[in-house]
């Protein structure tokens, strides 16, 4: 199994969190909730702070169909070039089935797929070459259909850690930190918004870690008309 599909996974939790798909995993969830918003793109960057100075630390492109359906995400590393390509699958119902992605210097993709268990929680599992699972996380999710929780397995089963978010009435996450099998917790993620467009999804905000600002995050949405 590659590293980036753990990665992310991440990535997608804190930094796109907001723009996560719905309970039917067909259409983006803004923090509007305007039925008449449909989303095309979301261009979010990152900047790591340095004293009095901020760096362009990472970037990630999110394309959106005309119904709204997440199809793919390009991820820019701190030289800005394309370090991880992530395509979504749907079936023929428009359900979210897997993806396909491609780390920088791939000829072939790797894969993974997803599910419900027989509890009706979402599973997200990468796949190896011979399509077996190689690791998998089980999502809970709040009444709104924010990932409240997930918990992270190998292809043996074996519990690997969790990442617990937290969202406030908007559904935008305030605060996450990720606890590893052995039950350490890392930095502790939390979450300041500054600004916001004319649909009322935010475009600016500050990333705290253990009450320290660390990073700054900005985003650019573009709808369909």
């Amino acid at each position: 199994m590659k590293n980036s599909f753990f990665y992310f996974t991440l990535l997608s939790l804190f930094l796109v969190v907001s723009c996560k798909q719905n309970a039917t995993e067909s259409t983006s969830n803004l923090e509007s909730n305007s039925g008449s918003v449909v989303l095309a793109k979301v261009i979010e960057e990152n900047y790591d702070i340095k004293s009095d100075s901020t760096v362009f630390k990472s970037a990630n492109i999110e394309n959106f169909d005309q119904d709204g359906k997440s199809i793919d995400v390009f991820w820019l590393g701190q030289e800005k070039d394309t370090v991880l390509r992530f395509y979504r699958k749907y079936d023929k119902n428009n359900k979210l089935v897997g993806a396909e992605y491609y780390e920088q210097g791939d000829i072939e993709p790797s894969r993974d797929t997803v599910f419900l268990n027989s509890n009706g929680l979402k599973v997200e599992a990468a796949l190896n070459a011979e399509n077996q699972i190689s690791w998998k996380s089980t999502i809970t999710t709040d009444a709104k259909g924010n990932p409240i929780l997930k918990t992270y397995e190998n292809g043996k089963g074996e519990y690997r850690g969790l990442d617990s978010l937290f969202f406030d009435d908007q559904n935008r996450i305030i605060k996450g930190f990720y606890e590893n099998s052995k039950g350490k917790r890392y930095g502790i993620k939390t979450y300041q918004y500054l600004k916001s467009d004319e649909k009322g999804n935010w475009t600016e905000r500050n990333m705290f870690v253990n009450d320290t600002l660390r990073q700054k995050q900005t985003r650019i949405l573009t709808y369909h008309e």
